[in-house]
């Protein structure tokens, strides 16, 4: 996300006229927890940082430590209980377990697939750059041997019509290229 801060809660407005905001009364907080370093509750200081802080620690400290956090919000106290009812229930913790699993195999095979893609589109590039390639060099190596069988045959003394003819160079080409030498 790249918030400069820990936190950003941007207004929620209009797609289409940002200028319009929809509701003073509604905030969707935008969270960076490792930006936010709250190593102990001493170091929360308002609403925000209790959830922060318990969305960063939960499951990891004293139930001491999380009681201090939840005896003023109602809120964040129950969503501690659910947590915990959560956590004991082995069933639900599999089935999470489980999820988790699938998310990371899947995230997996995307960026392996999109690997396999990067290779294919680079070798196919290659492949290609060097058909063009050789095209361009034997194209170029047409021209430079009709150029020099035009300098043969005009040292010979033959009309401009038949070098054109013979070699495929047109008649200006030659002309050019006698004055060049």
């Amino acid at each position: 996300m790249g918030l400069e801060g820990p936190s950003a809660a941007p207004p929620i407005t209009e797609a289409d006229a940002p200028e319009y905001v929809l509701s003073d009364h509604l905030q969707i907080h935008f969270i960076e927890l490792p930006k936010n370093h709250l190593k102990s509750t001493g170091d929360v200081k308002d609403k925000l940082d209790t959830w922060c802080y318990y969305f960063e620690h939960e499951g990891t400290v004293e139930e001491e430590d999380m009681t201090l956090l939840l005896k003023d919000n109602p809120a964040l106290g129950k969503a501690h209980r659910v947590y915990r009812t959560f956590t004991a229930d082995d069933e639900l913790m599999d089935i999470a377990e489980a999820r988790e699993k699938w998310q990371r195999d899947v995230s997996s095979r995307l960026r392996s697939a999109e690997q396999r893609g990067k290779e294919e589109g680079i070798q196919e590039g290659m492949q290609q750059g060097m058909q063009q390639g050789m095209q361009q060099g034997m194209q170029q190596g047409i021209q430079q041997k009709a150029r020099e069988d035009a300098l043969k045959m005009l040292k010979r003394g033959f009309p401009l019509s038949d070098i054109a003819e013979i070699t495929g160079l047109s008649e200006q080409e030659i002309g050019d290229l006698e004055r060049s030498t």
